[in-house]
């Protein structure tokens, strides 16, 4: 197919009028077209792995490692469960009726919205774009993708990937910046789909409202990781930090800050300074992706004040951030103001368990909580007091690697789930049908009524 059928640069009202058309063909809908269109996108990722490496590379200077386990293989994960699940989660649910209606046969189907728009950030650009794409298309959809600006190479080689894959109409890939996505809210879209942050996604909020269609918002917030006295600091700050550093600390579910019983905070601050050099080195950090721009670079320089720890040198140039330990943090510091989203670690000493949990649960509701305790009791009182979209327990950002679990937000930090089961019953609605047969109606209501009623109220009970 050709690559510039497929892509519509700066004309959103075309993408969203060519997207409609081929959704009124009624060819996005036959669920072995959905699954041949699935197969060969996973076909098409996997022949341009290395393109789709070097483009995070050179867009966002990710590791290797880490662009190809959460943008490569997720994708291509959530794609081979969908090419295993789709026909039994596709088929109709037969449920029961009430006896008066009997004979006759009641099912819910799962139906697609029609016209969808999706909106991809730039942290994780291909797996946030193609995460809910494969989704919506499973559902039957026609689909209108905008990848973030701030990604450039990573849209090319989606719209590369997308245009060899899909017909024209079926998936269109419109790239831009703002302008280009206040445009596209002035379609008439059918489903909305956005993750970013919550100014942006207001906006995507107001334009489903106007068409009176649904939206899902994956936003983001500052999870919490709290530590209880019953923990083992050996075994938990290894796994913040992988949690913590990976993508430099651009994933809307890394852990933001850490609250550590005053009692263990210097130990965990030494812990963590610890592992922090034996993995990154004393100069500029191996491994450790770069900030998406500038304006990022210095916003997050900008949260760091007061007492700093600091573990080897940044690099400006490459708008590489050392990793970065607030050890003494306070709640109402900068850095504690606002989601961070870069290598830095806030650390909250607190003295009563009761206190800070009232004050988390106070603060706008986050995509996940993370508790650490050997207490299972703890665990569960943690996560009844603070409300979220996930909880994970004596680790961090593992949740949101199960397509097993849904995922999204609650309050500020989103509404509506996908992934997996989740995505597939987010791009469809359940459309109930019954089939009467033509057998005679003992329960027909016709005028005049009589004794009817009496007769109803003594039996229908």
């Amino acid at each position: 197919m050709d690559e510039t059928s497929t892509i519509s640069l700066h004309d959103p009202s075309a993408a969203f009028t060519g997207a409609r058309a081929f959704w009124q063909s009624g060819k996005t809908r036959p669920l072995g077209e959905r699954l041949a269109a699935l197969g060969r996108l996973e076909s098409a990722i996997s022949a341009e792995t290395d393109g789709i490496l070097g483009a995070l590379a050179a867009d966002l200077g990710k590791p290797g490692l880490e662009a190809w386990l959460a943008e490569v293989h997720f994708v291509l994960a959530e794609i081979r469960l969908f090419r295993r699940q789709l026909r039994r989660w596709s088929r109709p649910r037969r449920v029961g009726n009430p006896f008066f209606i009997l004979p006759a046969r009641s099912e819910i189907r799962r139906e697609p919205h029609g016209v969808v728009l999706i909106a991809a950030p730039w942290n994780y650009p291909f797996q946030l774009s193609l995460s809910p794409l494969i989704a919506a298309i499973a559902g039957g959809n026609a689909v209108v993708l905008k990848p973030s600006e701030f990604a450039p190479k990573t849209a090319a080689i989606l719209s590369k990937i997308l245009s060899g894959v899909f017909e024209p109409g079926h998936v269109t890939v419109v790239c831009g910046g703002p302008e280009t996505g206040a445009a596209l809210l002035e379609q008439p879209f059918d489903f909305f789909f956005y993750t970013g942050g919550e100014r942006v996604g207001r906006l995507y909020a107001a334009a489903a409202a106007r068409q009176l269609a649904p939206v899902v918002l994956e936003l983001g917030g500052k999870c919490p990781c709290l530590l209880t006295d019953e923990i083992d600091l050996d075994l938990a700050v290894p796994r913040i930090v992988s949690a913590k550093w990976f993508n430099a600390g651009q994933t809307c579910v890394a852990p933001d800050f850490v609250l550590v019983p005053e009692s263990k905070r210097e130990a965990f601050v030494a812990k963590t300074r610890s592992i922090l050099e034996q993995v990154y080195g004393s100069g500029v950090p191996r491994d450790l992706a770069a900030i998406v721009n500038e304006f990022h670079y210095d916003r997050i320089l900008g949260v760091c004040q007061g007492e700093v720890v600091t573990i080897g040198k940044d690099d400006p140039i490459s708008r590489i951030i050392a990793p970065r330990i607030l050890p003494k943090a306070c709640w109402d510091d900068p850095a504690m103001r606002e989601e961070i989203f870069g290598p830095v670690l806030p650390v909250v000493g607190y003295r009563d368990l009761d206190e800070t949990l009232a004050r988390l649960a106070a603060l706008p509701a986050p995509l996940a909580i993370y508790a650490f305790s050997r207490d299972c009791a703890a665990l569960e009182r943690i996560a009844g007091a603070v409300r979220s979209g996930s909880v994970c327990f004596n680790d961090a950002v593992k949740q949101a690697l199960n397509l097993a679990l849904p995922f999204g937000g609650v309050g500020a930090s989103g509404t509506g789930r996908y992934r997996g089961r989740a995505g597939f019953d987010s791009f469809t609605w359940t459309r109930a049908v019954t089939r009467r047969y033509w057998l005679k109606d003992f329960f027909l209501t016709l005028p005049p009524y009589g004794g009817t009623l009496a007769w109803m109220r003594r039996w229908m009970r």
